[in-house]
């Protein structure tokens, strides 16, 4: 595949967008690890530990047979995700999507901290 045939990727550099086409490939969505659904996160996002399933059979049996799965909220129960082949990619372009993704995570963090110092959480 040309690269520069491809999809589009953005990726923002301060005020300002780079474009780069690179080639997506499909992978095994990491989520629900290719079934399509996983139990609701309400249901077990804390963490469900055996004592819970002693003390209501009928819940380990639910919860084990699927009644509480949901659609998968990654890949919406298509089973895979695009991801971006780096393989076939121009070179650098991983270097430059792993800045994007640490200034990304370094800004969300600032924002965070910021929030939390004038008291909104």
């Amino acid at each position: 595949m040309d690269y520069r045939e491809g999809p589009m990727v953005s990726v923002r550099e301060f005020c300002e967008i780079h474009e780069i086409a690179v080639p997506i490939k499909k992978e095994v969505c990491p989520v629900c690890k290719g079934h399509g659904t996983h139990v609701n996160p309400a249901i077990d996002s804390h963490g469900i530990s055996p004592e819970e399933f002693w003390d209501d059979p009928d819940f380990e049996e639910d919860y084990f047979s699927g009644r509480y799965d949901v659609q998968c909220n990654r890949c919406h129960g298509l089973r895979v995700v695009d991801t971006i082949d780096f393989e076939n990619s121009p070179p650098g372009t991983e270097d430059l999507w792993n800045e994007y993704q640490n200034d990304v995570y370094e800004h969300r963090s600032e924002m965070s901290a910021e929030m939390r110092m004038m008291g909104v959480y």
